[in-house]
């Protein structure tokens, strides 16, 4: 089986000519029967909305949809939704669209689950000094001062940057030096928009217990991305992210996410007592001086639920700080 997006959504090229099968799981990874499913699939390089082929049904008692289309079609998009689970919705972002002759999809529907309360904030960090170790603050969900009101280091930041060239060519570089915003702009900020640049961000977590570590499971195509309980182990203290500010703002968004463990206490055998736990939702991206992504903070120790109910974020919008950061209508 060849997978598109690792674990996530996979695909195969064999099958019989003509037939395609999309198959639903549940996040145990069984078989869902009776989710209804819509498969859309179009002829290469014709966009006429006379061209697209729909095909609607059911999963089978071993959650399979089956059906007929011309193999040259390519399946574009994927909508799969059951009562008592999240739905998903896949397209040309989760790896779609790209190849013809698909026969097998697979999709993961996991079931609805109780939406809590957290301290949301989509992060946005800028004008980070390299080499420096900068704390970050869960419960406030920004980092310590100087650079943020944060007052609790929960972890830390570390970066580094390397420019690797030039995003222009050098006729364009020096175009756009010679406008009036090109002359505004000192070397450093020159070097940050037009540069080309590998980034290494180190997360480490000074306090015992504590760590972050990828999740088991990752679904880019459905409403609730990971699952719903934290894990209870496989904390690493530390880890070391390496970015290409270039590659990485083509790619998808949604590619993997986080969980962490914080503030933990340990008992007198060295193992956890008591945590609180957080996720990042999504991959976190960085760039020379910057690092971006979605948190999710449970103030409740010991209470590993991190399925968000949006409109109920513990966290709000202080002065100057626009709102539209602490909002989220995903899970």
């Amino acid at each position: 089986m060849k997978h598109l997006l690792p674990g996530l959504l996979a695909a195969t090229l064999s099958g019989l000519a003509g037939e395609r099968t999309v198959i639903i799981h549940d996040d145990a990874g069984r078989g869902l029967a009776g989710a209804e499913v819509e498969a859309i699939l179009t002829p290469p390089e014709d966009p006429r909305l006379a061209s697209v082929v729909v095909r609607k049904g059911m999963t089978d008692g071993s959650g399979r949809f089956r059906f007929d289309a011309d193999e040259l079609l390519i399946l574009t998009r994927v909508r799969a939704a059951k009562a008592g689970t999240f739905s998903a919705d896949a397209d040309h972002r989760h790896g779609l669209g790209r190849a013809t002759g698909l026969a097998e999809l697979t999709l993961t529907l996991p079931y609805e689950t109780e939406r809590v309360p957290l301290r949301y904030r989509e992060v946005r960090l800028a004008g980070l000094p390299a080499g420096r170790r900068i704390g970050f603050d869960a419960e406030t969900a920004d980092v310590v001062a100087p650079w943020g009101k944060g007052r609790v280091s929960d972890f830390e930041f570390e970066m580094e940057s390397h420019q690797l060239g030039w995003t222009e060519s050098p006729e364009t570089l020096a175009e756009l030096r010679r406008s009036a915003e090109g002359r505004r702009m000192d070397d450093q900020e020159w070097a940050e928009t037009y540069g080309r640049f590998r980034v290494t961000l180190r997360m480490s977590f000074p306090r015992s217990g504590d760590g972050l570590r990828e999740s088991p499971a990752f679904w880019p195509y459905c409403l609730l991305k990971m699952p719903a309980l934290a894990p209870e182990e496989g904390y690493a203290g530390e880890k070391t992210l390496a970015f290409d500010n270039v590659a990485d703002a083509a790619a998808p968004q949604d590619g993997a996410g986080y969980y962490l463990r914080l503030r933990t206490r340990l008992g007198t055998d060295g193992r956890p007592t008591s945590a609180h736990y957080a996720k990042i939702h999504g991959r976190i991206v960085a760039g020379p001086g910057r690092v971006a992504f979605r948190f999710y903070y449970n103030p409740r120790a010991d209470d590993r639920r991190m399925a968000f109910a949006p409109g109920r974020n513990l966290l709000s919008a202080g002065p100057g700080e626009p709102a539209h950061l602490f909002e989220t209508q995903q899970p």
